[in-house]
């Protein structure tokens, strides 16, 4: 028995044909642009999306067949960016452009919300601290900027919902994708009343929410002509992709921690109950039945990432020379901010900074200190978890960081944790694989389709002496932190 994991991204779908052990038989992967118009707008086109579910989905059919296997593949699962929304037609036909999640275009329209339901309400409500990306705002914005686009709407979808209803003609949402909408409410299960009087529609233009792995319907005859499948196929319902990332790195019991290492780094932690702080870490339900707790660090694979393009060098390089200047990097600090302090700072405005560099000093021993600077934001976001009561037993890492040996033997000696990296890279595609076979009920439950499907290796840190060396080097970049932030 074969599933579809479908991971539609901000800049790309990835599909892959995943078997019940969690083996990677086939797949593809699709890029599409985002569309940078200036004035904080981030646009893109929903048909795109669709566009590259089809790809995608046809190569990896192909592939497989090319490989001589001709199993029956009896269910899509999908995981999906959050809180990129546009408004459609009945049919499902995009009526404007995709407003994305990095869109700040709706500032006027979220300061409206802040008067009339209030910043910190909405937080309690949905778990997410409002702001201009919220799809609250932008729905505020389409109705004073768009009219004509209004009066044509019949839903304002999500990525999710839009790929649904393309697949089986519904729209449909989950808990994880309604809420980052800040639109949902998690404590009742249900759209917020308060936020959508605020708003001024009614639920009828919003996509029914449903759980993740519940079925959405089977493909309609249209999508299963586009993906040269079946109408046989179930599709079961999706989440926001850092939930199924969580999924497929096995992180569904509480204390179980999801690093996820990409251009920021997403901390998203299993708990027994909805986690709300003053600095606004993320409360949600967690699609196995517990909840979780996010926090990002906006400045973490991007602040990497720019300083290899500055020194136009590259990362197996960097990784070699940079393990050979632990000691003589000592007293060299890096504030990686190059895009803001994300959590638990919250200063989008600051700056980086380099403290300590002398004429001893080389561009590998900095970029050595980029690598610690960011594994001490990492552990600045873990100390706030664990101030709220959370025990933290281990560290999923996924992403490009946890293919960087050094790199992810920092993070463990600077964290205390154990890290675990997942063999299976595309986490958010095995996640959504899990989901359709618990839909399928090859597996009674999420903690089955971890022991069938997760396969992750343990870290050896066998250097003792280095957990002292960095207790020690982050009490000194908290005294300093303190001084600058």
């Amino acid at each position: 028995m074969l599933v579809i994991g479908l991971d539609v991204g901000t800049t790309g779908t990835k599909a892959v044909i995943a078997d019940e052990k969690g083996r990677i038989l086939a797949g593809a992967y699709k890029e599409y642009e985002l569309i940078s118009e200036g004035g904080g707008r981030v646009s893109q086109k929903a048909e795109d999306w669709w566009d590259a579910v089809v790809y995608t989905v046809n190569c990896s059919v192909k592939e497989l067949r090319e490989k001589g296997n001709d199993e029956k593949i009896c269910a899509i699962g999908i995981s999906t960016q959050g809180a990129s929304m546009l408004a459609c037609d009945a049919e499902g036909n995009p009526l404007c452009d995709v407003i994305t999640w990095m869109d700040s275009r709706a500032a006027e329209e979220a300061s409206f919300l802040d008067s009339a339901v209030g910043r910190e309400k909405v937080y309690e409500k949905c778990g997410w601290p409002l702001t201009p990306a919220g799809d609250a705002a932008k729905i505020l914005w389409i109705k004073k900027n768009l009219p004509e686009v209004l009066k044509k709407t019949a839903c304002f979808p999500s990525t999710l919902e839009f790929v649904n209803f393309h697949l089986t003609g519904k729209f449909v949402a989950d808990p994880t994708n309604a809420a980052i909408r800040q639109l949902f409410n998690i404590k009742t299960g249900k759209w917020d009343g308060e936020i959508l009087e605020a708003l001024g529609i009614t639920e009828e233009l919003l996509p029914k929410v449903i759980p993740m792995g519940a079925p959405v319907g089977k493909l309609s005859a249209k999508a299963a002509e586009a993906l040269g499948l079946s109408e046989d196929v179930t599709v079961f319902n999706g989440a926001h992709d850092q939930y199924c990332a969580a999924l497929g790195s096995g992180a569904v019991e509480s204390g179980d921690m999801l690093l996820a290492t990409g251009t920021a780094w997403v901390v998203l932690g299993v708990t027994d109950s909805l986690l709300y702080t003053d600095n606004h870490i993320c409360p949600g339900i967690h699609p196995a039945g517990n909840y979780g707790a996010m926090a990002s660090l906006v400045s973490a694979g991007s602040a990497l990432k720019w300083y290899k393009n500055l020194i136009d060098g590259d990362f197996k390089t960097m990784d070699i020379e940079a393990e050979k200047r632990l000691e003589s990097s000592e007293n060299l600090f890096v504030f990686p901010y190059v895009a803001g302090a994300g959590f638990p700072h919250n200063r989008p405005d600051m700056g980086g900074a380099v403290i300590g560099f002398d004429l001893s000093h080389d561009k590998y021993h900095i970029g050595r200190a980029f690598m610690e600077g960011v594994a001490f934001e990492a552990r600045c976001v873990l100390e706030e978890f664990a101030a709220k009561g959370m025990k933290i037993n281990k560290l999923m890492m996924t992403g490009g960081a946890a293919r960087s040996q050094l790199w992810s033997e920092i993070v463990g000696y600077v964290t205390g944790c154990e890290v675990y990296r997942m063999e299976e890279p595309e986490t958010c595609c095995v996640g959504a694989a899990m989901s359709a076979f618990v839909g399928l009920g090859v597996y009674a439950d999420y903690n089955e389709g971890k022991a069938a499907m997760v396969r992750s290796k343990k870290l050896e840190l066998d250097r003792p002496e280095l957990y002292a060396f960095y207790d020690k080097k982050y009490a000194k970049y908290r005294e300093l932190l303190s001084k600058i932030m």
